[in-house]
């Protein structure tokens, strides 16, 4: 599989932290008044305690756990991706966090190219080929599994038949088909990313785009409420990040998960912040080699989070039993570096888009 090409690193801008920014108000607000999930395993230590701003289900359990066994002190923010990321933008240079763990190595790279991640950071550990294929060039950050951004969610009798991204625009699925919103999901950004990819690039892609608007696409929050409009038959496709397709899957058989061609690798990502002194970055590349080891994925991957239905990218662990192979999968991925740094750009137009409905 290519390696996607790498821009390197660069200066820290306004214009990027910009573009790693949502551009909705939703967003900005939940992540500035801060309503989020904290939980401080340990009393807090200013010269010691690690702050992790999460946005993978699992985390809670990878915190107590390292908790156990380093006693280093961590502080875990949980909230979804977007807020996350408007959060992180809107700190800038003056980062309260140390570790950030979110999907989406398109906004991890923009994020790198403001400045604002350490480089270096990714640990050495048996990659399996897509995982050697997603690691940044100045190892800023490293991928810890992936997610597919865009599959088909339907009723299991629907799983037979061909769907591909022509269906969407189909009279029968006129104001049938939903996604999460790109502008307040980071996973949906990717998905949208993709479908652009997919149909020409950028710009060319806006057409197709613009079809699915005509033909009445919805638009929900995040995944979660796409997968919950499907099952109470507001809509009769989902296309979703496969970790929610697959739970979904997973828990109501009457649902099944159907691949459309090239679904976009969506890794996971976790990175520190550029701005910790010597002993808080060793802390936290300490707290990214746990994450990765085969015990810590074993326990992520045990969690009854929707995020545990990812396929690792290091040799030797095994993906979730109801996850197909990847290695016989086509599939995109998408270049980081172009696609973080054009980000506000796509976002912007697709924002003028859906107002027009």
């Amino acid at each position: 599989m290519p390696h996607p090409t790498r821009h390197p690193h660069s200066a820290p801008s306004a214009r990027r932290l910009m573009q790693i920014c949502r551009r909705t108000v939703f967003a900005l607000c939940l992540s500035l008044l801060g309503v989020a999930t904290v939980w401080t395993f340990r009393p807090v230590s200013s010269g010691s305690t690690l702050v992790l701003y999460g946005a993978v289900g699992y985390a809670p359990e990878v915190v107590e756990a390292f908790m156990k066994q380093t006693g280093i002190p961590v502080t875990l923010i949980n909230m979804s991706t977007g807020p996350l990321l408007a959060r992180v933008s809107a700190e800038g240079h003056h980062a309260d966090w140390s570790l950030v763990w979110f999907d989406g190595d398109a906004a991890a790279t923009a994020l790198d190219q403001s400045g604002l991640l350490a480089p270096h950071t990714v640990p050495a550990l048996p990659w399996t080929k897509l995982g050697q294929a997603l690691l940044p060039a100045d190892g800023a950050y490293t991928p810890t599994g992936i997610t597919l951004a865009g599959v088909f969610s339907v009723a299991k009798g629907r799983a037979a038949q061909k769907l591909d991204w022509s269906t969407l625009l189909t009279p029968a699925e006129e104001g049938k088909v939903g996604l999460a919103n790109p502008q307040l999901s980071g996973p949906a950004y990717i998905l949208l990313a993709n479908l652009l990819a997919l149909h020409g690039g950028w710009p060319q892609g806006q057409d197709y785009v613009r079809a699915l608007q005509r033909n009445g696409m919805r638009l929900y929050p995040v995944n979660g409420n796409s997968e919950l409009a499907l099952q109470t038959g507001q809509i009769d496709l989902a296309v979703a990040q496969s970790s929610a397709a697959y739970a979904l899957a997973k828990h109501n058989p009457a649902f099944a998960v159907v691949l459309p061609p090239r679904p976009a690798v969506l890794p996971s990502v976790i990175a520190v912040a550029a701005n910790l002194s010597p002993r808080q970055r060793a802390a936290a590349e300490a707290f990214v080699r746990f994450v990765m080891t085969p015990k810590i994925q074993a326990l992520r991957l045990a969690s009854h989070a929707t995020d545990a239905m990812y396929w690792p990218v290091t040799i030797g662990v095994a993906a979730p039993p109801n996850l197909p192979s990847l290695d016989n999968l086509p599939v995109t991925i998408l270049n980081p570096a172009s696609w973080g740094a054009r980000e506000a750009t796509v976002g912007a137009w697709f924002d003028r888009l859906t107002a027009q409905s």
